[in-house]
């Protein structure tokens, strides 16, 4: 099993392209929603999942809704950093 410390770094890399370019498309939500699936401990991740699973429901991630979900990135990454400490 990861550490906080490995899982807040492989989310980093993971989610690096998405917030660097501001925008997130299906493929990459896609992605994004199984590594956080595959790395639930407890219920910490499945209010975005969740969000995922709506948005990703009709097959396509709108400019809205890709914002709305990087905002929620960036607060799991300052989450898993603060865990790390």
């Amino acid at each position: 099993m990861m550490t906080r410390q490995e899982e807040g770094q492989e989310f980093w890399l993971l989610t690096k392209s998405v917030l660097h370019d501001a925008r997130l498309d299906t493929e990459e939500a896609q992605v994004i929603r199984r590594w956080l699936v595959e790395h639930r401990r407890e219920t910490e991740f499945d209010a975005l999942i969740e969000k995922f699973d709506s948005f990703l429901s009709d097959g396509y991630v709108d400019r809205y809704e890709s914002q709305s979900i990087i905002e929620e990135i960036g607060t799991l990454l300052r989450f898993l950093r603060t865990a790390e400490g």
